[in-house]
Formats: structure tokens, sequence, C-alpha cells
């Protein structure tokens, strides 16, 4: 039996709840911010942006998101893994995306 990473069934239902609430402010973990920085994107931690779209990435990537950065010019194309994104915990759909957050990130620290 495979032991993948993400559970379909959570990741459909919360896919489908984030696309009701498009788009949805975001900001950046710290580390996606630093990433970031690195590269051409220069973006803090208490930057605001919006996910504009979101996506399967696979079991590896997880749900990815399409970003809209303020400031950031329009025709650069931003997809990160919602693992490295907040969201504010008044979202209606903050609970499920903090649920799918801390669930992905234990079975990757436990090796998958």
């Amino acid at each position: 039996m495979c032991n993948m990473i993400d559970d379909p069934a959570q990741v459909t239902s919360l896919m489908q709840k984030m696309e009701s609430h498009l788009p949805i402010p975001a900001q950046a973990t710290n580390a996606l911010a630093r990433t970031l920085r690195a590269s051409a994107a220069n973006i803090s931690s208490k930057r605001r942006m919006q996910i504009e779209a979101v996506l399967y990435l696979g079991d590896e990537g997880g749900i990815g998101c399409d970003l809209k950065i303020p400031g950031q010019a329009s025709d650069t194309a931003m997809v990160v893994s919602l693992t490295h994104l907040r969201l504010s915990s008044t979202h209606p759909v903050a609970p499920d995306v903090r649920a799918y957050q801390i669930a992905r990130t234990k079975k990757l620290a436990r090796g998958h």
C-alpha cells in the first residue's frame, strides 16, 4: 500500500472551499519571505498578497497557490505551497487551511 502524504478527500474539500472564497488574502511565512527575497520577489512576511487560484501539485507538492503580490509585475507567475502561507484567523477557510498545513507538515517531518 502506498503511503500518501495528503488525504485526497481533505485536499478536494479544502480546494473547493478555497475556490469559493477566491481571492483570499494571505501572508508569506518568514521562511518563504526569505526564500523569495533571495530570488526576484522582494517581499516581507507582513506584506499582504492574494491567492488568486489553487491547484493540486500532486502528493509531493500538495496544494499550490497562484499569488498576486501588489507591486510585482502582473506577468510574473508566483505559485507557492499552501504550507508556506498564513491566512487571517478570521477568514472562513482558515481553520481548514491550518488543519491541512499541520497534517502535511507532520507527515513530511516523518520522512514521507
